[in-house]
């Protein structure tokens, strides 16, 4: 997901279809972040890399900040516990 380069002046298919697949991740986010039942949406495995990749370069609206937050530490959280029982 990160290993393709766009060199200056230079046209990469490969960039245009790995920026594609973002903007598909990132307007799932959005979609789910604003949901009425956001609490209980998952973030996919890909959706997860993408944001701990790129997650510093990404602006969303604060409120889909927040609740991507919230549903981030409930994970989080929850997959602590988790373990703790195993």
């Amino acid at each position: 997901m990160n290993n393709i380069i766009k060199f200056p002046g230079t046209n990469n298919p490969k960039v245009d279809e790995q920026q594609k697949e973002f903007a598909k991740l990132l307007l799932s986010i959005q979609l789910k972040m604003n949901d009425k039942n956001w609490t209980t949406q998952l973030i996919s495995h890909k959706e997860l890399l993408l944001l701990s990749n790129h997650g510093e370069a990404i602006e969303h609206p604060p409120e889909t900040a927040s609740r991507l937050i919230a549903v981030l530490a409930t994970s989080l959280f929850r997959n602590s516990f988790m373990e703790d029982l195993l």
